[in-house]
């Protein structure tokens, strides 16, 4: 019998996730695990309900949003035997999921999808915080976490995007100096991402990109401020495309950078606030967490 701790998010996605619980429950005990269900609703709860437990159970399932998630793993980095994770999204973008090729139908685990791998997946740090898929700075970076809970419950992704193309009109650009192995890049730039994803703010940005996301790899994009308004649309346009081919586009692959700004920036981390630094320094942690996906999806993921 495996010992299960799930973690419940009832206020991700559109605040509805409570009514699966019971079917998610009776899944597991046909298949012989003992559950122990934990709500989390405030801030870092997620974090602090796994540093308890510590190594009292070998499965964590987490049900809720990519923000829920990042909020485990961040408990799961300081504990010493790390359980299989099982992801079920019930966010708004799910990007980590789809990037796992878990599917965002909120009752994937039926009896139909009941063999399942494991698959070791690459985590990032970014000075003493874990993240699971993305850090990123400048235009749209703080939409994800800038726009409210009720907003989010009544749109869905498309209050992001209602956020978004205000940030098109009013952005800021910041004076960096990037360094990595690959690259050395110094200017004016206007968006910066260091990511372990195939989706970003609901977007496949890597469309013509092989993404993998157990190779000790980010994808770095950074984009330098340009000439004018009608460039910049240009540009944007690209980038939500997958089209990552522009001068003002630096696309890069690396396992370690470092971003020096001589204004402060405003980070997001897994699409929640991040705080305000000069410097960032991010490392790529390969193969850090095992997570239960379809045997289906593994191959592809």
């Amino acid at each position: 019998m495996y010992k299960i701790l799930m973690i419940v998010n009832p206020k991700a996605g559109k605040a509805k996730s409570d009514k699966y619980v019971p079917k998610i429950i009776k899944f597991f005990e046909k298949i012989d695990c003992q559950v122990d269900i934990k709500y989390t609703t405030i801030e870092n709860n997620a974090t602090k309900i796994i540093k308890e437990y510590d190594d009292n159970y070998e499965i964590l399932i987490v049900y809720g949003g990519d923000g829920t998630l990042n909020e485990a793993i961040q408990g799961l980095y300081e504990i010493n035997k790390k359980p299989y994770v099982g992801f079920i999204p019930f966010g708004t973008t799910n990007d980590f999921a789809k990037s796992l090729a878990v599917s965002v139908d909120k009752l994937d685990i039926k009896e139909k999808n009941k063999e399942y791998s494991l698959k070791k997946i690459d985590t990032g740090i970014v000075s003493d915080n874990i993240f699971n898929y993305v850090v990123s700075f400048g235009i749209f970076s703080k939409t994800s976490y800038a726009t409210s809970r009720d907003l989010k419950n009544k749109f869905g992704r498309s209050a992001y995007v209602f956020n978004g193309i205000k940030e098109v009109f009013d952005y800021q650009s910041y004076d960096l100096k990037i360094e990595s192995e690959e690259k050395s890049i110094e200017g004016e730039f206007i968006y910066g991402s260091i990511s372990n994803s195939k989706y970003i703010g609901g977007f496949n940005l890597f469309k013509k990109e092989d993404i993998k996301l157990d190779d000790g790899k980010f994808e770095a994009i950074f984009v330098k401020k340009p000439k004018n308004m009608f460039s910049t649309i240009n540009i944007i346009l690209k980038i939500l495309s997958g089209n990552l081919n522009d001068k003002n586009i630096y696309y890069f692959k690396t396992s370690r950078i470092k971003v020096n700004s001589k204004q402060p920036l405003e980070i997001s981390i897994d699409g929640e606030y991040g705080g305000k630094r000069n410097e960032l320094e991010v490392s790529n942690i390969k193969q850090n967490f095992e997570y239960i996906l379809p045997k289906k999806n593994v191959t592809n993921s």
